[in-house]
């Protein structure tokens, strides 16, 4: 039974201004998913906005929309009576007045004034994306309003238009922008709904937390008020009311640090801000690479053309449209191609990692198991090239391709079996091979890599969106290249085996087609030149270079000078972390007291497998940077797959400070010998258990793949 009750605002407050992003939120919004406290949103968003956040929230409460223009439970949340109509899956309490007589009236004011003012109403979906940095598709759900009207004026705003909105008997609010409305308020709408919580469950505490004028009604009635700061660090000085709480961080990120304030010890909420800073990063640089967005920014329909990376292609004379792919992102590059294309796609088949799908309507997915490849991608890839070879010259493929689609897009050479190609990569794995010789191995070994599947797809038009996963953005090396010339051989191939000494341990049809190949009695993967490439347009359309760009951008929107070290980190993943703690300890004794720097490196480390523990790169980097900087104040480091996972765990990767590795020895844990047995999982799970701490990073997939960001923060402490 529920002692709390939270409304929240959305945008710029819950929501980043900047990127619609929560993720700065998720300790607090952990924490009150674990006490089963009540999240009710309150926002001026539609009711089709906030049923798409409440879905990425996970949330099932009832919510407030428009300003407080209806009231949406769900069926069944109350066992009290109330009235309310049936609307959908909820019971609607409606305060406001519909949206098309609002809508005539703002039309009416307008015209009779003649005041140069615009109305969601009079937008088109780009013209609402333009505004507001929503997609085309969320821009679609912001013009679906049922009480309010959202607008904006053309120069700054006239005093006059609004004082004749409350003449008309009207009125009028503003947060993110300005809103014309009936007799309805956000926090009208909040009485109502503690009434019927403290009827259910009886007495509880309410918490309010907003950002604008629309939000003081909300933070009047509620027990504890909570002000968030604004992106250029000021308040809204409209809102002043006794107990007022004011973030000291703007919105999710000060919405976390309150939340956590009011519902745990303020010691280890501040114990936690190294870790939200570093956190609140990354989701940053996630953002950034976002596939669904990625795919919208790389093309768009104009005047019956598909343009793509500016060529235009003709969807008047292709008859059919395919869309293949593979990689952990591929699925919300799918939903991207629905939205843009829809029922134009004849068919369609992406393979994606276990646990990385996406809500496709028209594509078909299938997952498979990475990075080892499995039976499911073989039978899929199998079924793709079917589709390909059936194209023709009025057929357009689109393919997507991202990280992991070597291991999922498998079709082994006439010869070679599955398991083969399987027993090949755990040993070149282990090794400690990088993606390059990995991928020049599988290359060769494979029907559909180096070229392939551009060669299966001729004579069709084919578009290759990718989101790169390797260093440099080498075409022929992401996802084994099978859509660009391959300047790879079997030599090098044969090099990569040699150099990790494991001719001997390959299967024996491995090692007879790889002989052959040297022999030149195999055909080579496709080179520059070959007639199928002449129709193949590759576009890079996310990198670890926009990650970085965005992860340095949000740490100085935080207050740190930003320096992006290297985009190419290599090597042993233990090695790098002596590089990156050398480099942050020489950072630190340079800087003032006071100063803050945020160190960024990017790039895709290995593990060579001594031990038999688990782990990830990511994870045993930061184990070996806790070491490094064992017993130092003032550096924190966060390193983690941005694909959300990190080898073979549930983990993305972890955070540490000088302190991790003697928390770790309090606990009875040994962190030089987790790291000798390659066991840096069960280090830092073990160590959370113990400490009731966070340093294990757990974002479950992402959906997007651009390698490893390492993010360091170096802070100089003022003198006592």
């Amino acid at each position: 039974m529920p002692d709390t009750i939270i409304f929240s605002d959305l945008d710029g407050t819950l929501l980043d201004s900047a990127d619609y992003s929560f993720a700065a939120a998720r300790p607090a919004l952990g924490l009150i998913r674990e006490r089963e406290i009540p999240l009710v949103l309150c926002s001026s968003k539609t009711r089709a906005e906030i049923e798409d956040y409440r879905w990425r929230l996970n949330n099932e409460h009832p919510f407030i929309a428009e300003n407080g223009g209806g009231i949406f439970i769900p069926r069944g949340y109350f066992s009290v009576p109330f009235e309310a109509v049936a609307f959908d899956d909820y019971y609607l309490i409606q305060l406001g007045i519909p949206y098309i007589e609002i809508r005539r009236r703002f039309v009416a004011l307008r015209e009779r004034l003649g005041i140069k003012v615009r109305g969601f109403g009079d937008m088109t979906n780009a013209e609402v994306t333009v505004l507001t940095g929503l997609t085309r598709k969320e821009a679609a759900l912001a013009k679906r309003r049922d009480f309010d009207e959202a607008f904006v004026f053309d120069g700054p705003p006239d005093e006059s238009f609004l004082k004749a909105i409350t003449t008309d008997g009207l009125h009028w609010t503003q947060g993110q922008f300005f809103h014309i409305l009936g007799d309805h308020d956000k926090g009208r709408a909040v009485k109502l709904l503690e009434l019927l919580y403290r009827q259910e469950y009886g007495a509880v505490a309410s918490i309010g937390l907003g950002d604008s004028l629309n939000d003081l009604p909300m933070l009047q009635a509620v027990d504890r008020p909570v002000l968030v700061k604004k992106a250029d660090g000021g308040f809204d000085a409209r809102i002043d009311l006794p107990g007022l709480l004011k973030t000291q961080h703007p919105g999710p990120f000060g919405w976390n640090d309150a939340v956590l304030q009011l519902l745990v010890a303020p010691a280890q909420a501040h114990a936690d801000s190294a870790r939200q800073t570093l956190t609140g990063i990354f989701d940053a640089a996630l953002a950034a690479v976002d596939p669904y967005r990625a795919v919208f920014d790389a093309m768009h329909i104009e005047d019956g053309h598909l343009l793509a990376g500016g060529t235009p292609y003709d969807l008047a004379a292709c008859e059919r449209i395919v869309v293949v792919g593979a990689g952990k992102a591929t699925a919300r590059m799918a939903l991207a191609v629905e939205e843009l294309l829809g029922e134009r796609i004849s068919s369609g088949l992406v393979i994606v990692k276990q646990g990385h799908s996406a809500p496709l309507r028209i594509v078909e997915q299938v997952e498979s198991s990475h990075p080892v490849p499995g039976a499911a991608g073989a039978a899929a890839t199998a079924r793709m090239l079917d589709m390909l070879r059936d194209a023709d010259d009025k057929t357009l493929a689109i393919c997507l391709l991202s990280g992991g689609a070597s291991a999922l897009l498998v079709a082994p050479v006439e010869g070679v079996t599955l398991q083969d190609k399987q027993q090949t990569t755990t040993l070149l794995l282990n090794a400690g091979a990088s993606i390059a010789e990995l991928n020049a191995v599988r290359k060769h070994l494979s029907a559909v890599k180096g070229g392939r599947l551009a060669q299966a797809a001729a004579p069709a038009q084919l578009v290759a969106l990718i989101l790169s996963d390797v260093i440099g953005d080498r075409l022929d090396v992401i996802a084994s290249g099978p859509t660009a010339p391959d300047a790879s051989t079997y030599a090098d191939a044969w090099a990569a085996l040699e150099k990790y000494g494991l001719q001997d341990k390959l299967p024996s049809r491995v090692l007879e087609h790889l002989e052959r190949g040297l022999a030149g009695q195999e055909a080579e993967t496709l080179k520059a030149g070959a007639p199928c490439f002449g129709r193949t347009q590759n576009l890079i359309v996310g990198s670890l270079a926009q990650a970085l760009a965005a992860a340095a951008e949000k740490a100085r929107q935080l207050g740190f000078v930003a320096e992006i070290v290297a985009a190419d980190l290599q090597g042993e993943a233990r090695d790098a972390a002596h590089r990156l703690a050398r480099r942050a300890h020489a950072t630190l004794a340079a800087m003032r007291a006071g100063e803050r720097r945020c160190l960024l490196w990017g790039g895709e480390t290995t593990v060579t497998v001594h031990g038999g523990g688990m782990g990830g790169r990511n994870q045993e980097l930061a184990l070996a940077f806790a070491l490094e900087i064992d017993g130092m104040s003032g550096i924190a480091l966060l390193s983690a797959g941005t694909d959300g996972t990190d080898g073979p765990t549930d983990a993305a990767g972890a955070t540490v400070d000088g302190g991790t590795a003697a928390r770790a020895r309090g606990h009875g844990l040994d962190p030089v010998a987790y790291l000798a047995n390659n066991d840096s999982y069960h280090f830092f799970r073990r160590l959370d258990e113990s400490s009731g701490g966070h340093s294990h990073l757990k974002t479950g997939p992402t959906g997007t793949n651009v390698m490893d960001l390492q993010v360091v923060l170096c802070e100089k402490e003022m003198p006592a």
